[in-house]
């Protein structure tokens, strides 16, 4: 089993400053309607300094969300999901999850997420979850794939882990907190270079899935 930990994701509700016609308005120009998720795409060009560098990005999120559980991998139980957000909120995923693949439908699914902390048929039967654990309980001793890592071979490094427990970002810029770096046994790069976290998501899974079905 794969542990997934997408960390310091940028998903967020509008803070106070946001909830102004202005901002309002222009969601509504962009989107149709208001969605309670903070997205620079629709903040009016002038207040988005106020925007943090990790924030206002749940585009980001989305396809990290759909490149893991569109894999195989994912649809063969295989590997357990978890979201920590850059507010420090940690969720959990089922293994039933299918992220809505239109936008706007996926901002509306986080809308309610945040506001309600679950989304499904009941809290006891959802499909993603807020769950009350720290970081550190769920994180502790994992991968973090990073450009900084050593670039290893990434099949011989899966072999030789009895269980993978990894930590991918899910911001847009800026370098992992310190409590995030704490959390990593080891830092491994898939690419001498920047990923994105969807193309490193599907990178890491193509890879274990070799090793699951071809090479076990």
């Amino acid at each position: 089993m794969m542990t997934l930990v997408l960390v310091e994701s940028s998903l967020s509700r509008l803070p106070d400053w946001a909830r102004k016609e202005e901002v309002i308005s222009n969601y509504k120009k962009v989107y149709g309607k208001l969605y309670d998720v903070l997205d620079i795409n629709a903040i009016p060009p002038k207040m988005r300094k106020m925007v943090g560098e990790k924030e206002g990005r749940p585009d980001i999120v989305h396809r990290a969300l759909l490149s893991v559980t569109d894999h195989p991998l994912y649809s063969m139980g295989k590997i357990s999901l978890y979201m920590h957000t850059i507010e420090e909120r940690i969720f959990s995923f089922s293994p039933s999850i299918r992220p809505p693949r239109n936008y706007l439908r996926f901002l509306g699914l986080m809308a309610e997420l945040l506001k309600k902390g679950w989304v499904g048929e009941s809290r006891e039967r959802a499909l993603i979850r807020e769950i009350d654990l720290e970081l550190e309980e769920i994180a502790d001793g994992s991968i973090l794939l990073d450009e900084s890592g050593e670039l290893l071979n990434p099949i011989s490094f899966l072999k030789s882990l009895n269980c993978g427990k990894f930590i991918i970002g899910c911001f847009p810029h800026g370098k992992f907190s310190e409590r995030v770096e704490r959390l990593a046994k080891f830092k491994l790069s898939l690419y001498r270079g920047p990923l994105s976290s969807s193309v490193a998501i599907s990178m890491l899974l193509s890879y274990a899935y070799y090793k699951e079905v071809w090479d076990p």
